[in-house]
């Protein structure tokens, strides 16, 4: 059995860790911290039944923390045994061609191409977090402990409309569906995998964004409102998101510094955000190039901002901070700390739940819908949609169009009716706004045909 000591390795030992006691309840608690498979840890705990208190008391609860990893010592041994008969089992089946790894269970296979690509940076730790959740939580389950070599594409499909018959969205199940195409990809291609068994297998098609931008009336009067309250980070932010389109990790990352040289500039430059990394929220890059980008400012901006200022000046001063230093974030604490997006999504909910600020389908608006909002109000202004791709970073025009611009409305109608009155022969009243503009024109063409017969 010299083999089978070579497979697993002489260590085992150091898979679990040293029991530890705590106090819990009155009782004392015994905990373990087991390594996976991939290297990362996770923690285990067990009641001793035994209360609480020194000399024999202790003494026994430590005898019975170190008969219960003794006994995780000997099942994680016999486990990696296991998987190691089953390995020389299988060499023969899978041939020369195929890794030794196609016999993991797909799992295990799964979180160390994982590991692999975030050690590589490959995909942003964000992204990995998420992908170990749909992992972990969603195709597991489905999957159960099946090898890479057995999975069919039948198993494939039914991970796919069980997700969907949970009641998952079409575009958690693509995800869902892209993680496995993309980790059996690895499977052909590096370790001999014959065939992916994601082949042939089409996800759902993606449900129509979801729309809960604020129409025109909706977003002017929740910019009053706002300029009305007292200019906190989460009033502040918002309005920048209504009026610039920024996300609630660029506005979380904008320092004083950025904003005064934005001010003198007159556009502010949108290079850094609050980002989720390994270890929590970090400042880094945006998630993609296109977001790095120049916006002009309005006067209603930089009101904004000189408001936030203000406002920031009186809690720095009361907290003793002395005055906003140009490294402190406009959308952050007197201590020089920012607000994390988590954060500022919550105290938004609790604002916009006060105050019953819904969009246009009856909703609660969301922060990432005052993104939507500014968006759509950028497109129905005329702007076109190379400009406001631009403007809200995105790397191809028709995420504007399909994604973030909402329908507006006021614009079909006016569409309507332009065409009703073609057809009558008559053209529509123009709207306020519109005459306004059509008035100013008009006498300024008077002015110059009374200048040139004066010429003349």
């Amino acid at each position: 059995m010299g083999w089978l000591e070579d497979e697993i390795g002489h260590g085992m030992e150091e898979r679990v860790s040293a029991p530890t006691l705590r106090k819990r309840d009155g009782r004392w608690c015994a905990i373990v911290r087991v390594r996976r498979d991939d290297g990362s840890w996770t923690q285990r705990t067990r009641d001793t039944g035994i209360p609480c208190g020194d000399g024999d008391l202790r003494a026994k609860a430590e005898r019975k923390a170190l008969e219960w990893h003794d006994a995780m010592l000997v099942a994680a041994t016999l486990n990696a045994a296991q998987r190691a008969i089953d390995l020389r089992e299988q060499r023969e089946a899978l041939g020369a061609e195929g890794s030794s790894k196609l016999v993991m269970p797909f799992i295990e296979y799964a979180e160390e191409v994982l590991g692999l690509m975030q050690a590589s940076k490959a995909i942003r730790p964000a992204t990995v977090r998420g992908y170990r959740g749909e992992l972990r939580h969603m195709i597991a389950p489905r999957l159960g402990n099946k090898r890479m070599y057995e999975i069919k594409t039948a198993d494939i499909e039914h991970v796919m409309v069980s997700l969907l018959d949970d009641g998952y969205s079409t575009s958690t199940v693509r995800k869902c569906v892209n993680l496995m195409t993309a980790v059996f990809r690895r499977a052909v291609e590096v370790d001999g995998l014959a065939k992916s068994p994601c082949y042939g297998v089409r996800a759902p098609s993606p449900a129509p964004p979801r729309q809960n931008a604020m129409t025109e009336a909706g977003w002017s009067a929740l910019l009053d409102q706002l300029a009305s309250m007292r200019q906190t980070p989460t009033v502040c932010a918002a309005e920048l998101a209504l009026l610039l389109g920024l996300t609630r990790e660029e506005t979380c990352a904008l320092t004083w510094r950025e904003w005064d040289a934005a001010r003198s500039k007159g556009a502010l430059k949108v290079s850094m955000a609050v980002v989720q990394g390994e270890h929590g929220y970090d400042l880094g890059e945006p998630k993609t190039t296109a977001r790095v980008r120049t916006i002009p400012l309005t006067k209603t901006v930089l009101a904004v901002g000189e408001a936030r200022r203000a406002e920031a000046a009186r809690e720095w001063s009361e907290q003793g901070a002395g005055a906003p230093r140009p490294s402190d974030y406009m959308i952050g604490h007197p201590d020089g700390t920012w607000f994390s997006p988590d954060a500022l999504t919550r105290s938004w909910a609790t604002l916009c739940s006060a105050n019953g600020w819904v969009g246009e389908l009856g909703e609660r608006l969301t922060f990432h819908d005052l993104r939507h909002s500014f968006a759509t109000r950028l497109v129905a202004a005329g702007a076109d949609v190379k400009s406001a791709s631009r403007i809200l970073g995105h790397s191809t025009p028709v995420t504007t169009l399909k994604v973030y611009a909402s329908e507006d409305q006021g614009a079909k109608r006016d569409a309507m009716d332009r065409i009703e009155g073609s057809l009558s022969g008559s053209t529509p009243a123009p709207a306020a706004g519109d005459a306004q503009i059509i008035d100013a024109f008009a006498r300024a063409l008077r002015t110059a045909m009374g200048d040139m017969e004066g010429r003349a």
